[in-house]
């Protein structure tokens, strides 16, 4: 007889495994890019660069291409944690959204948004943080030791 929970089991780890991977891949090909183009850009943009607005474009591009990469960083620990746990914990979506957000307003233009959507991206921010700092407030510490709490 097959034991049910062992297919699900089985099924759950190739699944994650696959998903590890693919986002693996994914990290790592973000990674190379990034660096590929700073090396890139580096060149052409000292000629190129000419205002503080320039300048300010660039660098806001390399942050918003650094995020992206540590945003794939945060969904592989959200699975490795689901792997060990096999829960999701809140926190980490939370933080994978903030990092998320944090991009998108790295690369907003200010100057053609409309005062509602900063607003709103204001709004999300704040629920986000709050959010996070709630859950890290109220969640059940687990018990240390002496030998651990030095």
């Amino acid at each position: 007889m097959v034991d049910p929970k062992r297919i699900s089991f089985l099924f759950d780890l190739w699944v994650l495994r696959i998903l590890r991977a693919i986002l693996s891949l994914g990290i790592a090909a973000a990674l190379g890019i990034l660096v590929l183009l700073v090396f890139r850009e580096m060149g052409r943009s000292w000629s190129q660069i000419d205002s503080i607005a320039e300048l300010q474009e660039a660098v806001q591009a390399l942050f918003a291409g650094v995020l992206l990469v540590v945003l794939g960083l945060e969904l592989m620990d959200t699975l490795r944690n689901y792997f060990i746990e096999h829960r999701l914990r809140v926190e980490f979506l939370i933080s994978v959204a903030l990092i998320a957000v944090a991009r998108h307003i790295i690369q907003l233009d200010y100057e053609h948004a409309s005062p509602w959507l900063v607003g709103a991206i204001a709004l999300l921010v704040l629920s986000l943080a709050a959010s996070y700092v709630a859950i890290r407030a109220f969640e059940p510490r687990k018990a240390v030791s002496g030998a651990e709490q030095r």
